[in-house]
């Protein structure tokens, strides 16, 4: 009797590229429910403490990709060094509005600017790249805007919160396109530029008897795990993002702001009036156009390569 063939195979590149930027979205979208465990903790000392832990995680992976002189060359530029000191204040004051969101009871609101987030790369395109827009991209920038109207509407004010933390992420993410410094270590010189004044910042805490880090066991680990989570996100979507194409990471980019949403209405039990729901249809109406249109530019593309 002949043997059979085993089914399983090695996965490819790519397939391996898909699992490393899903998991790293999966990190991403958990860290809601993370935060809300310690949403009795200043969103202040949950920024510091996610910037501060993350730079021996970053350091421990630059030194084993052996990505040290890179690093030296970016310190050694004086236009790199500003822009990336720049960046470093975006992403700790990002940080900081999304904890605060969390715990205010205004998650919903932060999802929805970072569902918007790849249509406002759109627009920094557009105004700063000399990019035009197709017609999808029209249509969805439209519907979006339709979308954050109805919000606006709902709300009773312009959802200047999510819009917030989508343009502040939006461009740094600008900004750190316009310099040839890698991921990895692009984010250790952020940290190490902003670990100083972050630790004063814990010291006046401390001063203040408002700081939790030391106080007890599970709120130290706690606080030292929010470096560890942002430290992880970024490695796997650092190793993804080599793998797969650029069309297919903006696809699975919509994954945590999912979680985010779910876990804002099923878990904290945010309310979901049928003005709000409406208007969350229409972005996800907006963004199928939006990543349709993606992929069939990036098939397009292949085929006459």
């Amino acid at each position: 009797m002949a043997h059979e063939k085993p089914l399983s195979r090695s996965l490819t590149s790519a397939e391996i590229g898909v699992l490393l930027a899903v998991a790293a979205h999966l990190v991403w979208g958990g860290m809601a429910v993370y935060f809300g465990l310690i949403r009795y903790i200043s969103p202040v000392e949950i920024a510091v403490n996610r910037g501060v832990w993350a730079l021996p995680i970053a350091a421990a992976i630059v030194t084993a990709f052996g990505q040290w002189p890179d690093v030296r060359r970016a310190v050694m530029n004086p236009k790199h060094l500003a822009i990336l000191a720049l960046t470093s204040c975006l992403i700790v004051f990002n940080w900081g509005f999304y904890v605060w969101s969390i715990e205010v009871g205004r998650t919903l609101e932060s999802s929805l600017g970072y569902f918007i987030n790849p249509l406002l790369n759109v627009v920094m395109g557009y105004l700063f790249l000399g990019e035009r827009f197709t017609m999808p991209q029209k249509v969805a920038l439209g519907l979006a805007t339709i979308a954050v109207l109805i919000q606006t509407w709902a709300l009773g004010h312009v959802p200047w919160l999510g819009l917030m933390l989508a343009s502040t992420f939006c461009l740094y993410g600008f900004l750190r396109k316009t310099i040839p410094v890698g991921p990895t270590q692009g984010f250790l010189i952020e940290v190490a530029l902003v670990t100083p004044p972050l630790l004063v910042a814990q010291g006046w805490l401390m001063s203040k008897g408002e700081a939790h880090f030391g106080t007890n066991t599970f709120d130290t680990l706690m606080l030292m795990g929010c470096g560890a989570m942002t430290a992880a996100a970024l490695l796997l979507f650092t190793a993804s993002i080599r793998r797969i194409r650029y069309s297919t990471a903006g696809i699975l980019q919509y994954i945590s702001p999912s979680l985010v949403f779910l876990t804002a209405v099923f878990i904290f039990g945010e309310p979901m009036s049928p003005l709000k729901l409406f208007s969350f249809i229409i972005i996800w109406v907006a963004l199928a156009i939006f990543s349709a249109a993606a992929l069939r530019e990036d098939w397009t593309r292949r085929q006459a390569g």
